[in-house]
């Protein structure tokens, strides 16, 4: 198999096999409640599965762009926004956000900040696993895009997908579907500082956003408040 198309399928299995395996696990399901909320996963797996194909075809234009951007303006606002992607920030952060709004009882901010929760441990687990086993060169290593090294578990080759990217899009997916959709232009900042800064190609950050969206849109919409994953045997509730 052609080593470009690898991630590609490994995104579509990912958001179909949620968007198929996801079910409702206490009470009765209400089918005129549910079966809207699936077509709506459905419908949101084929956008974020073809844009990150369409992605992986712009990849080299993309980054060329970028860099003469960058060359041209230096890296101020970049810097920023990668800051919003880092996990040593975003996590503390987010713990706090939950555990401060159980000390002001804000039931809305709670269920919110433990969607993200919930969202970033299953987008952690998919990011890391994509990128050890797709083994992608970053730009900075001047290789092409197409040059991957599976399972070798260097960061030089772990750029598929954008994990600061994920991350941003896993936390903040929730709290801009609950309160704003214009917080989604905080991950959005930190895709573009990551092909800014050279660290990813385009479909990287697509990749990593994608992830990230459609984890924490899972947890902020699905109809019930428990939620049953399976795979190959193993069921995990949310």
């Amino acid at each position: 198999m052609h080593a470009m198309i690898r991630p590609i399928i490994v995104l579509i299995c990912f958001c179909f096999s949620i968007a198929m395996k996801a079910q409702v696990v206490e009470g009765n399901q209400d089918t005129c409640f549910v079966q809207p909320y699936k077509k709506q996963l459905v419908k949101n797996a084929i956008i974020v599965s073809t844009a990150t194909a369409l992605a992986f075809t712009l990849d080299k234009p993309v980054n060329n762009w970028m860099q003469g951007l960058a060359k041209s303006n230096g890296s101020g606002v970049a810097d920023v926004a990668n800051v919003f992607g880092e996990k040593t920030i975003l996590i503390p952060a987010l713990g706090a956000t939950w555990g401060i709004s159980y000390l002001i009882k804000d039931k809305r901010l709670k269920q919110t900040s433990w969607n993200a929760i919930k969202a970033v441990a299953v987008t952690a687990i998919a990011t890391e696993g994509i990128k050890i086993s797709a083994g992608r060169a970053r730009p900075f290593t001047n290789e092409e895009p197409r040059s991957f090294h599976p399972f070798s578990n260097t960061d030089k080759y772990k750029s598929l997908p954008s994990g600061h990217t994920s991350l941003a899009f896993a936390v903040f997916t929730p709290f801009a579907e609950s309160y704003s959709r214009w917080i989604y232009a905080v991950p959005a900042s930190v895709a573009f500082a990551r092909m800014y800064k050279n660290k990813h190609w385009f479909s990287d950050v697509v990749l990593g956003g994608s992830i990230g969206f459609i984890s924490g849109w899972i947890f902020t919409h699905h109809p019930k408040k428990n939620i049953q994953v399976s795979a190959d045997g193993l069921i995990v509730y949310f």
